[in-house]
């Protein structure tokens, strides 16, 4: 996301974190392979941490997402995470939640073993990672079947999320109605204590 922005002029030694991201969807993303570009933009920084917008358009500059995150700022880990790994995403061998090892293990809830696949530098499940699950498992918990799309997502993560233990995404359906669902998912690790509240907006198709 927008974070690498902040990371260029960040002090040495110094790594942001993000806070919180929100996403709103003004198109369908392309399903085709095409290739879609990411700007991102300084709004305001101290030495705490910033906050960042982003843009992601296809090539012909048609928009598909705005982006805004907050970021505070750490001490950057002098070695990788236990479970962090170079390796990424196969795409588009198979679906992330496959790759990922997301199922249903309750009404409304998904579960993702630990899988070095989620992790970032320091070890905790990547935000990104936590954003794409918590979609996926509204989309679930409403049954969308293709018939709903994301309209926007609002994250905001309170505690890391350890990549080497099972994380769990817990839905609750705050309103369904013939135009539009709203869904909190909430993440969490073995210890049932929240890394991440997510509200997702569904538009029906």
């Amino acid at each position: 996301m927008t974070g690498y922005v902040v990371d260029a002029g960040s002090a040495e030694g110094r790594w942001p974190v993000s806070l919180g991201i929100r996403m709103d969807f003004v198109a369908d993303p392309p399903l085709d392979g095409t290739v879609l570009d990411v700007t991102g933009e300084l709004v305001a920084r101290d030495e705490r941490g910033a906050m960042t917008t982003g843009r992601v358009s296809d090539p012909s500059g048609r928009t598909i997402a705005t982006i805004v995150q907050r970021s505070h700022l750490i001490d950057a880990p002098t070695s990788p995470g236990a479970h962090a790994t170079a390796d990424v995403l196969d795409a588009p061998a198979s679906p992330v939640r496959d790759q990922l090892g997301l199922v249903p293990t309750a009404p409304g809830v998904l579960t993702m073993p630990p899988t070095f696949l989620s992790a970032n530098g320091m070890g905790s499940v990547h935000g990104g990672i936590l954003i794409c699950a918590s979609e996926l498992a509204a989309m679930s918990s409403v049954e969308a079947d293709g018939q709903l799309r994301t309209t926007s997502i609002d994250i905001t993560y309170v505690r890391p999320c350890n990549a080497a233990d099972t994380t769990t995404f817990t839905s609750e359906t705050l309103h369904r109605g013939r135009s539009l669902s709203v869904v909190r998912v909430i993440s969490a690790n073995s210890s049932g204590k929240p890394s991440s509240i997510a509200t997702v907006v569904l538009q029906h198709i």
